[in-house]
Formats: structure tokens, C-alpha cells, sequence
């Protein structure tokens, strides 16, 4: 019996969920999470990027990876930079530390991913890669158009008096 889309749904959270789970335990080893890690490995195979680009990358908030990113300052695995040409910019890079962390952790989750992906033919992972990337695509245009609009609340005025008072309604007594 084929799955339904509520099944399917359920079962590729707990793919990730499971997925990340086990990685994290890996990257405990190395002291650093998931996210630090998502940052790192982007670096690492991207080079040198802006905040903008890398949040777009690791498909990350810019707040969430703010925090992450002073982590991995503190830490000493990257530096951030304001270019002089351009002091709204400010990119990131990989310190040699962080350099050596990445190869490390990339050397420490081969035979994790190895294991993961053990009974899948070169075939099958090309198809699961164009099926996920399709429906990371379509995941990004549902979010891009949102919700439909929505109605806002009528506000009843009765109670009120019409006039403001340091842009606030005062009650009538």
C-alpha cells in the first residue's frame, strides 16, 4: 500500500531526525553541533562567503547564524570580516584550526555516511539527490509565496474616543 503525503511527511522528519541524531553524536566527538557543523562544511567546500550567501547555503536564518557564527569565532575555527571597499558587507572564512577541524570531522563521518547509505545503488542516490532537490525547490517557492492574505481583525471602536493621546486611545470614563 503507497504512502500517503501525511506519511510520507512523517517519515522523512524522522529520516533527518535520526540522521542527525547520529551525526551529532559524531560531532561531539570534535566539540562541536549541528549547526556549527552545517557553517564549517560550507566554508570548507565553498571558500570565503558573505553572511548573506552562507545563511542561503546552510538555508539558515540570519539571527541563528549570527550565533553561530561568534561561536566559531570564540572558538577560533572562523574569522569574519568587514571589507574596506564595502563596510555593509561581512564575510566569513575558515581559520587553519577551523580548516583542520572540517577535515577532521569530513574523515570522521565517512564511514558514518557509508554505513547510512550501504544498500543503495549509485542509481538510487542519484534519484533520492534529484527527488530531495526538487522538493527542496518546491519547499522554497511555498515558502517564497506564503500564505494567502489575510483578513485583518476589524477593531471596534465603541468605548473609544476618536481622539489620540501620545499615540495611544484613551478610554472613556
Amino acid at each position: 500500500m503507497p504512502l500517503d503525503i501525511e506519511d510520507l511527511n512523517r517519515l522523512l522528519f524522522q529520516t533527518e531526525q535520526a540522521r542527525r541524531l547520529l551525526v551529532g553524536d559524531r560531532l561531539s566527538e570534535h566539540g562541536i553541533i549541528f549547526g556549527q557543523w552545517l557553517v564549517l562544511d560550507a566554508l570548507y567546500k565553498e571558500g570565503l562567503s558573505s553572511m548573506t550567501a552562507l545563511a542561503a547555503v546552510i538555508g539558515a536564518d540570519r539571527t541563528t547564524l549570527t550565533r553561530t557564527v561568534d561561536g566559531l569565532v570564540s572558538a577560533g575555527y572562523v574569522e569574519r570580516t568587514t571589507p574596506a571597499e564595502d563596510r555593509r558587507l561581512v564575510v566569513v572564512d575558515l581559520t587553519p584550526a577551523g580548516r583542520t577541524v572540517a577535515e577532521a570531522v569530513l574523515a570522521g563521518l565517512a564511514p558514518t555516511h557509508e554505513s547510512i547509505f550501504a544498500g543503495f545503488t549509485r542509481q538510487d542516490l542519484d534519484a533520492l539527490s534529484v527527488l530531495l532537490a526538487r522538493s527542496l525547490a518546491q519547499i522554497k517557492l511555498a515558502a517564497a509565496e506564503g500564505p494567502g492574505p489575510k483578513a485583518l481583525p476589524r477593531l471596534e471602536r465603541r468605548g473609544f474616543r476618536g481622539t489620540e493621546t501620545k499615540g495611544r486611545s484613551r478610554l472613556r470614563s
